[in-house]
């Protein structure tokens, strides 16, 4: 109740709107009459000027030439100025068509290229269809379109719109129900929305090896064993890089087996090396 103005049914923001407007055109008023005050002021200054010299007198003739050689500077100087405002009032002129042509040369190109993509690419009904909403609005200067429903009356029939179909659950964007049977039915890319490759993984190879258990735990010497590994660490070392290099293989395919020799015989010479022990007499 307190934003609200009992008199003339008006509230305090509409009055408040009407006031500024009136204080506005006040305001414009008074620049408007001060304007046409100075105007009048100058004018009456000119025409004094005017009048005194058209009444002087002259003492002597060469003050009579003096004067109006003068006065003929000065309005030869005022034409001169005169014809330089109409020069460059001709220039700004000329210019300002040649920006104008150079704006409608390019329109008319870009509207002969709508015309062009519209002749070409969309169908006459649609056109037609757009067409037809078009309308002009005076006030904002421009080009807009009709509602395809019209206001009011939204309860009648054929004047609802029919809602925009949702996206498939679970998918981005929305898709047919054959689409949806035929990614079930097959792995065709064409009908898959995401998934669209399967690739297997590329899994390593294995860097562990295998030991010799043939012989007993007790028959193996650590040291025979340390030494092995050695000699395998360092043949692995000394190969190129390019026998390092090994194609990737699967997990169901084997790794194959070194050789054992070289366990072997590092155990054979670790055997045939075994110090005796001191017997006790």
């Amino acid at each position: 109740m307190e934003s609200k103005l009992l008199i003339g049914g008006k509230t305090i923001m509409d009055h408040t709107n009407e006031q500024q407007k009136m204080l506005e055109i006040k305001r414009q008023e008074i620049a408007e009459q001060k304007r046409r005050e100075r105007e009048i002021q100058q004018q009456m200054l000119l025409r004094d000027e005017e009048t005194v010299e058209l009444r002087g007198t002259y003492t002597s003739l060469q003050q009579e030439v003096e004067m109006k050689t003068k006065k003929l500077k000065k309005l030869y100087a005022k034409l001169q100025s005169v014809k330089g405002e109409i020069q460059d009032q001709h220039d700004e002129y000329v210019r300002v068509r040649q920006d104008l042509e150079q704006a409608q040369n390019e329109q008319t190109r870009e509207l002969k290229y709508k015309y062009l993509i519209i002749e070409n690419f969309i169908p006459p009904e649609e056109k037609n269809k757009i067409m037809n909403r078009l309308y002009y609005d005076a006030e904002e200067d421009q080009w807009k379109f009709q509602p395809l429903v019209p206001p009011g009356n939204g309860n009648a029939v054929g004047s609802t719109m029919k809602r925009r179909p949702s996206s498939a659950v679970g998918y981005k964007r929305p898709i047919s129900q054959y689409a949806r049977v035929a990614m079930v039915m097959g792995y065709h890319p064409r009908y898959r929305a995401e998934n669209i490759m399967f690739l297997e993984l590329d899994l390593t190879p294995p860097t562990v090896f295998e030991m010799d258990f043939s012989k007993e735990r007790a028959e193996q010497d650590p040291r025979a064993l340390h030494l092995e590994r050695l000699t395998r660490l360092d043949s692995l070392l000394e190969r190129p890089a390019a026998a390092r290099v090994r194609k990737s293989r699967s997990w169901c395919q084997q790794p194959k087996l070194l050789p054992s020799s070289t366990t072997h015989i590092s155990l054979s010479s670790s055997s045939q090396r075994r110090p005796l022990s001191p017997t006790h007499e």
